[in-house]
């Protein structure tokens, strides 16, 4: 045991060996430029995706009058991360979208980092493990099945928790408890649903590993330091999974409906699924392959990937058998998403290893190999297309190319091979940013994604020129609305997440959307996101006059936003180029 906790100890000084030793200060050069390059990889936005829900909960928490007659916001004290908590707090000292980026750089550095910790925790020793593992993450990997996130292009719970769980699965490989208790504990508060998958990993290999069993006393301590730590989101998760759903049947048909892509495994493509298990396949034959040279990562491997396996088999279960809104709602395909983190690091530290300790060509065919599958497999979504075959091609570059070879591989200087690594993903990154300039002709736009001018004018005039209780009747496209503006929103398409954390407000979602002339009840097919909002609008852009009376029979919409063309009796209060804002109750506006 003494010689155990030796080890543990000289593994985890190891990357602080690597990071300050004398001679080896270009490691922090490679982290900047993978972090930059990562940056160009995916841009940044802002008012962007679930941010629609995250942002009205900070607004709110810092002034509980807004919002009122507004059900969707009524739901969001239950959202179960303490972030948005803590924003809040920073919201009221700095304006909130530059402290949204200087938060979301800070995320994104932390993940690059995390990922090299990782890295290193694997291959205590290997200097270009750590830079291959930042450099996988720099190139932005993907969820593949259940529509996670791994790496979010805008600041975000989830996004923010990966590289805490990162460097959790870390503190415990290396027989840490404290440290895995801290990093668990901020984890949980961060993103409950994301560290409990955690936890069934972590549990699966503490029992069935000797290792950690015969050392149970410190795990326990430890695991009453995170549940100490995690107390805070711990209640508020569980207030909000106590809250039981008015009508289950109507819960799950919505559910298929909403959320086939995160709940409904049949629904999610065949070509999904060829991924998934060809990076299943390659991690296996990867670590039964080198099972003698990293025992302890096998057996870590084996039983993350059969956690993985048992948590899709759930997955099936409660979407086709059980049916049961409490199990749907922890997302469980999702939980794939950290089997992706730690097989994909272990694959590429292992590759590097690899490349270090056998200095020949067929080794780097081998290494470049199956690094380009495992990219190929895992970034396809946010780089470019065979990003996989490019890895493969820059071996057989190497291979064939005699001044290359030497150059990398000259007295074994394995840094040459970090800095063409850190250099060919800095130039894919800087592709995705011509990529996306080739459609903005705009470098601010390329590099940042934020609502539109008309979209920002209209809510501004909103915020100004009507009072806390002004409900707008909105394009259910435009869920951002109601963050810009700060006033009530009839509904949008986004806002039927809340069925996630708070079941019962299905209903109201369901009524809403009825009333727009999109019954879900009545829908017979399984659309896609981008499907389901093209006719949610389809059917919010042919509401006429009589419709919109009819609907404030019952609720009390003082404002229409409509087309810039669309024509109306009620009379126009505001207009730009894309829009106009009606007013249905006609009377003096402050």
């Amino acid at each position: 045991m003494k010689d155990e906790r030796n080890i543990t100890l000289k593994s985890h000084n190891s990357l602080k060996g690597l990071l300050l030793a004398e001679g080896n200060p270009s490691i922090h050069i490679y982290a900047i430029i993978l972090f930059l390059a990562s940056l160009l990889m995916t841009g940044y936005a802002v008012y962007y995706g679930n941010q629609s829900i995250q942002i009205p909960l900070v607004h709110l928490l810092n002034n509980p009058a807004l919002y009122p007659n507004d059900p969707f916001a009524a739901t969001l004290p239950y959202y179960s991360s303490m972030l948005w908590r803590v924003v809040a707090l920073g919201v009221r000292v700095f304006p909130l979208e530059p402290l949204f980026i200087v938060l979301f750089l800070l995320e994104r550095l932390l993940v690059i980092y995390a990922a090299g910790y990782l890295a290193q925790a694997f291959a205590p020793n290997s200097r270009l493990a750590v830079v291959a593992g930042m450099a996988l993450f720099a190139l932005a990997p993907n969820s593949i099945l259940g529509h996670g996130d791994v790496l979010t292009n805008y600041f975000e719970q989830t996004g923010l928790t990966i590289p805490f769980l990162l460097l959790a699965i870390a503190a415990f490989y290396k027989n840490n408890p404290i440290l895995w208790a801290i990093w668990m504990g901020v984890a949980f508060n961060l993103n409950s649903m994301y560290a409990t998958y955690a936890l069934t990993y972590f549990g699966a290999i503490f029992f069935t590993a000797p290792f950690y069993r015969r050392a149970w006393k410190k795990w326990i301590h430890a695991f009453g330091l995170f549940l100490l730590i995690a107390s805070p989101n711990i209640i508020l998760t569980a207030s909000a999974f106590g809250k039981k759903t008015t009508d289950s049947n109507l819960w799950i048909v919505t559910s298929q409906v909403r959320f086939p892509h995160h709940l409904y495994p049949l629904t999610w493509s065949f070509i999904s699924y060829l991924q998934f298990f060809t990076l299943a396949v390659l991690f296996v034959g990867f670590l039964y392959q080198n099972k003698q040279k990293w025992s302890k990562l096998f057996r870590h491997g084996i039983v993350w990937t059969g956690v993985c396996l048992l948590w899709l088999v759930y997955a099936f279960i409660a979407a086709y058998v059980a049916k049961s809104p409490p199990m749907l709602v922890m997302h469980p395909g999702r939980a794939t998403d950290l089997w992706y983190c730690f097989a994909g690091i272990a694959i590429i530290s292992g590759c590097a290893v690899k490349i270090e300790e056998n200095h020949t060509r067929k080794t780097l065919l081998q290494a470049t190999s199956i690094a380009g599958v495992l990219l190929g497999v895992l970034t396809t979504a946010l780089s470019p297309k065979y990003i996989g075959l490019y890895v493969m091609l820059a071996g057989l570059i190497a291979l064939i190319w005699e001044p290359i070879w030497n150059y990398v591989f000259e007295r074994g200087n394995e840094r040459r091979l970090a800095l063409l690594l850190t250099s060919w993903v800095f130039l894919v990154g800087t592709g995705a940013f011509l990529s996306r300039f080739q459609n903005t002709r705009n470098v601010k736009d390329a590099l940042i994604e934020s609502p539109y001018t008309e979209l920002r004018q209209i809510a501004d005039w909103a915020s100004k020129n009507t009072p806390l209780d002004a409900v707008f009747l909105v394009d259910p496209e435009l869920e951002h609305f109601r963050s810009l503006s700060k006033r009530p929103v009839f509904v949008t398409w986004k806002d039927s997440s809340a069925m996630l954390w708070y079941r019962p407000y299905v209903k109201d979602w369901v009524e809403r959307m009825r009333l727009l002339g999109f019954d879900i009840t009545k829908s017979q097919e399984i659309l896609d996101n981008e499907a389901f909002r093209v006719k949610l609008s389809s059917f919010y852009n042919n509401l006429s006059d009589a419709d919109v009376s009819k609907i404030q029979i019952n609720y009390s919409i003082r404002y229409w936003v409509v087309s810039a063309k669309k024509t109306s009796s009620f009379p126009v209060i505001f207009q730009n180029r894309k829009f106009k804002i009606l007013n249905l109750q006609p009377r003096e506006v402050r």
